[in-house]
């Protein structure tokens, strides 16, 4: 897929930089020529990121993005809930912008390339939609009842008719309600998602590619090899991996996740990467700002605290959930 048909976005605020610059980071390395959208949510992460003048960003203010109806519901919401509420507006924003551009690919800023992005994008082929599975393992199927079916993370939208339409449905729900509590089979912005193999079943494409959105909720049911530097999950070659939960405590100092049992082979050939290039952005930011700094809150220590546990009881503790489902 050419460079001039496809527009990346992605969204963050200051506690997220880290993670949103090492994205950018990962996905220019292996397509040099991406067109990356950011939506900063404050005013420091807009300031720092005009500061460092990103190859192929384009920085957008909230203030410039912001509607009325957005802004009629953002009092009532908590920031991430917000945060959520905003994605498919965020999408038909820059489809607005841009009616030139063919697709508009939404990323998670804590997602992180390790192979050329084309492989997961193409996977769209002639259709309006692209949307990646949960892919939950052998025993926790039932997540799929709080977190849904897909994972808004990864996503390709067609700038058609039909992505459009897709788009300002999710838009109205996503305005109605965006809540992080799961209530009545809706959670956030994500179990909308469900309803979309029944609704677009022509024009919808669930990627098949394993490389696509792995992260520590599924990982652990695949083997994982590096060949040729390349790191493969079973037989396809890793796209890019979600680093859901990873907490960053200080310079070098990260919690990988609570409740996930990761494999070694995740951490060496997955984690410790990410990880160097976490503490490369952080050497970055510095430079362009000396006074910025990582403080960890107690919440930050809570969950250090928990992924200790984690580490040496989460088995035992989906064992017993399994029980009670």
């Amino acid at each position: 897929m050419k460079n001039s048909q496809v527009i990346f976005c992605t969204y963050f605020d200051k506690g997220f930089l880290l993670k949103g610059l090492a994205l950018h980071a990962s996905l220019v390395k292996y397509n040099p020529k991406a067109k990356l959208w950011i939506l900063a949510f404050d005013k420091y992460t807009e300031n720092i990121l005009k500061k460092m003048r990103l190859k192929g960003v384009t920085v957008v203010p909230l203030r410039d993005f912001e509607d009325k109806e957005l802004l009629a519901v953002k009092p009532s919401r908590h920031p991430i809930e917000y945060y959520w509420t905003c994605t498919p507006t965020w999408i038909l924003y820059i489809m607005k912008q841009r009616p030139d551009v063919k697709y508009v690919t939404y990323l998670d800023a804590d997602l992180y390339f390790y192979s050329n992005l084309d492989k997961g994008v193409s996977e769209i082929g002639d259709k309006s939609l692209l949307v990646v599975e949960h892919r939950f393992p052998a025993g926790r199927e039932g997540m799929e009842r709080t977190s849904g079916r897909f994972n808004v993370a990864f996503n390709v939208f067609k700038n058609d008719k039909v992505g459009k339409t897709c788009l300002e449905r999710w838009r109205k729900q996503c305005l109605d309600w965006c809540s992080w509590k799961p209530e009545g089979g809706k959670l956030g912005d994500q179990m909308y998602l469900n309803e979309w193999p029944k609704l677009y079943s022509k024009n919808l494409v669930i990627s098949k590619n394993l490389g696509v959105d792995a992260a520590p909720w599924n990982i652990s049911q695949y083997k994982i090899t590096n060949n040729d530097s390349s790191v493969f999950i079973n037989k396809d070659e890793l796209v890019c991996y979600h680093f859901h939960q990873l907490q960053i405590l200080g310079p070098n100092h990260y919690s990988r996740v609570l409740g996930y049992t990761l494999p070694k082979e995740a951490v060496k050939q997955i984690y410790e990467s990410y990880e160097k290039e976490l503490d490369l952005q952080y050497t970055r930011i510095k430079k362009v700002d000396g006074s910025f700094s990582i403080t960890p809150t107690k919440q930050d220590w809570g969950m250090l605290l928990r992924h200790r546990l984690a580490k040496y009881f989460g088995p035992v503790y989906w064992r017993i959930k399994s029980l009670f489902k």
